[in-house]
């Protein structure tokens, strides 16, 4: 009898799901085959994960954009494969999208899978065919742990030219650091560079990207990133966020990680808000709900979309 029960709650689960969702491919003369079963469970899955994260994300509001920006973690993809830079998945989708250009791309780290000067040439060509500027944050696929492997840093600066850096887009603030020299941390001299920013009281959002979820034991939910969580067991991540408590309610920031998103049954995407913090997880390499973030702002500096780009 229970069995009984627990497939009629099943179904009524997945129906659920597809109402909420309008999905209305289920009357497409396509839906036969595994493929389409995949596609159904695809979408279903990825109208869950935008549902549960709708509260945390931005909607886009209707204002003019003045700057298309995407933040892409785990670029390199699926570690079975054997493409030395850029996940080719991605590359396409990037292809087939309108925008075509964007004015920045962030990279959250783990851009290639086996550090090499060639490689971070290639990403780095890869990408000027999408993007005038990218800022990238160091994986430990790209330079390893510590100072284990001192060329592939030195590599990594000579292609990227800082492991850690700043730019202002339109008043919002955008750090890329450094999670990968103190493993799970922020090293002291990166503190030092983030109290030193001027004026940032100022700034109508500021946004954090690092590689590995330096704050992965910080959230009231569990997030299963790509390493288990002794990696942070010493993280110092409360003298990162401590620099930004005072910067009261008017001003957003989001700390976004790109260490996710490699195996299905940890996590694929992750958002959560507390007060005017938000704490960002995004990535891709499962070839099925494979995601990056897109964001744009308006010309006076308002974030009118910060979403979820599932591929």
């Amino acid at each position: 009898m229970k069995k009984i029960f627990f497939i009629i709650f099943f179904f009524s689960i997945i129906v659920l799901l597809f109402a909420v969702a309008k999905i209305d491919f289920l009357k497409s003369s396509d839906f036969v085959g595994k493929e389409s079963i995949k596609k159904s469970f695809f979408y279903i899955k990825k109208n869950y994960l935008i549902n549960k994260y709708s509260g945390c994300f931005i909607d886009e509001k209707n204002k003019e954009i003045n700057k298309h920006i995407i933040i892409a973690g785990h670029s390199y993809g699926w570690p079975v494969d054997e493409n030395l830079s850029t996940y080719p998945k991605f590359l396409n989708h990037l292809s087939d999208t309108l925008e075509k250009k964007y004015d920045y791309i962030f990279l959250a780290g783990d851009i290639v899978k086996n550090s090499s000067r060639e490689n971070f040439l290639q990403v780095k060509n890869e990408f000027s065919n999408f993007s005038n500027n990218l800022l990238v944050a160091p994986g430990n696929h790209d330079v390893g742990l510590a100072l284990t492997n001192r060329t592939a840093r030195d590599d990594f600066v000579s292609i990227f030219n800082k492991n850690y850096q700043k730019t202002v887009i339109n008043n919002n603030l955008f750090v890329v650091l450094d999670s990968t020299f103190v493993p799970g941390s922020i090293s002291e001299d990166q503190l030092i560079f983030l109290k030193n920013i001027k004026n940032i009281k100022n700034f109508k959002n500021i946004f954090i990207i690092t590689h590995h979820v330096i704050w992965q034991n910080y959230t009231e939910e569990k997030v299963l990133s790509n390493v288990i969580q002794k990696f942070f067991s010493k993280s110092n991540f409360e003298d990162v966020i401590s620099l930004f408590k005072d910067l009261g309610s008017e001003v957003k920031v989001y700390f976004i990680a790109g260490d996710v998103g490699v195996l299905k049954y940890r996590t694929l995407i992750f958002c959560e808000k507390k007060n005017n913090f938000h704490f960002i997880a995004t990535g891709m390499g499962n070839k099925w709900l494979d995601n990056y973030l897109k964001i744009l702002i308006s010309a006076d500096g308002e974030i009118l979309s910060i979403k979820p780009i599932f591929y």
